[in-house]
């Protein structure tokens, strides 16, 4: 019997969303399995598989699965065993990763700029460097009077920053594990010395800030996910509009962001109809580009804002998105195991519709 393996730092995260795909998995002819990166490597890993009888995932010891869905939040911060052990999966074992993920917003960025038709929809965006970064932020913060850093390699809105100019102070507001975090520095130098503190840790980019804020004056964007149901399809999979609170800078989900229908919306409904048009030509374009670039990849999380005027941004492309947004669709959970279907078929040489 064919299986898949989902790879998860823990075994605690998307429960929910996990267990449905054991059981569509079932229902399909696949044995799932559930493991994490923190082993050795070897021919028999150590995990939990779905048992469609009890309904309930069970530990046990199993051979390395014919396909992987990487499911893996690392947040920049990976152990050199997991590393190590993800590293040889890719490479030297017989297993088929459905997708390899994306690298950095940086290289994201860089990639998606050369598209004119993308970069007419990205934000101003600059690579802090240690040596310039005191110079550069001070500038951006001199034109913009706000400016968002966000690290280059994280997920879920952590790390991200706010940063407002305020006459010889800066407030900074720091999104940490669901929470918005407020500092004040009286002068621009005590900030900036911080700012070196948290470049030794991990690397940032710098955009403009951009007013996203609904009628109400709450934090809002729209997410679309996409998957691939074949070798040559994208299709969209789930849009939504998440809305933070009027006190906060971050629409997240993990941080307090709530999803919002569009009746309920305060945005102008033909804002949003003018918007969206534009968001499907974005994503199959941004789809397309970043498969061509960072091949092999399966699913994509795109996330775009609406400023008052109207204009849609990009504010970021993930390789693992979420799927609370997109519960509804019916054949969500089958869709891992159409796209493994299609990679067995490519290597039998059957040609597919």
């Amino acid at each position: 019997m064919t299986s898949l393996g989902i790879l998860q730092r823990s075994l605690q995260h998307e429960g929910d969303y996990l267990s449905k795909l054991g059981e569509a998995g079932s229902t399909s002819g696949f044995n799932v399995y559930r493991f994490s990166p923190d082993q050795q490597f070897r021919n028999s890993l150590l995990g939990m598989k779905y048992d469609p009888k009890t309904k309930k995932w069970l530990e046990t010891n199993f051979p390395i699965p014919d396909f992987i869905y990487d499911r893996c939040f690392h947040n920049g911060f990976i152990t050199e065993m997991e590393a190590s052990f993800i590293k040889w999966l890719k490479s030297d074992s017989n297993a088929t990763f459905l997708g390899h993920g994306l690298p950095g917003k940086w290289a994201i960025y860089k990639q998606l700029k050369q598209k004119p038709f993308i970069n007419r929809h990205l934000p101003q965006t600059i690579k802090l460097q240690p040596a310039t970064s005191a110079s550069v932020i001070s500038d951006l913060l001199t034109k913009h009077e706000k400016v968002v850093l966000k690290p280059v390699v994280g997920s879920q809105g952590n790390g991200l920053m706010l940063l407002t100019r305020n006459q010889n102070q800066v407030d900074v507001q720091i999104n940490h594990n669901g929470n918005v975090l407020h500092h004040t520095y009286d002068t621009t130098s005590s900030f900036l010395k911080m700012m070196r503190r948290i470049q030794n840790q991990r690397d940032y980019i710098a955009q403009e800030w951009l007013s996203l804020l609904d009628q109400n004056n709450r934090p809002f964007d729209r997410r679309v996910v996409m998957k691939k149901t074949s070798i040559k399809n994208w299709k969209e999979i789930g849009r939504a509009t998440r809305v933070g609170s009027s006190d906060s800078f971050v629409s997240n989900l993990h941080s307090g962001g709530t999803i919002q229908s569009d009746h309920k919306l305060s945005i102008p409904e033909t804002f949003l109809r003018a918007a969206d048009q534009k968001i499907n030509l974005l994503s199959r374009c941004i789809a397309a580009n970043l498969e061509r670039t960072f091949p092999p990849l399966f699913e994509l999380g795109l996330d775009f804002g609406i400023d008052r005027s109207g204009k849609v941004w990009l504010l970021e492309a993930n390789s693992k998105p979420g799927h609370k947004a997109i519960q509804s669709y019916d054949s969500l959970h089958f869709i891992p195991f159409q796209y493994c279907l299609s990679l067995m078929n490519e290597k039998k040489g059957v040609i597919e519709s």
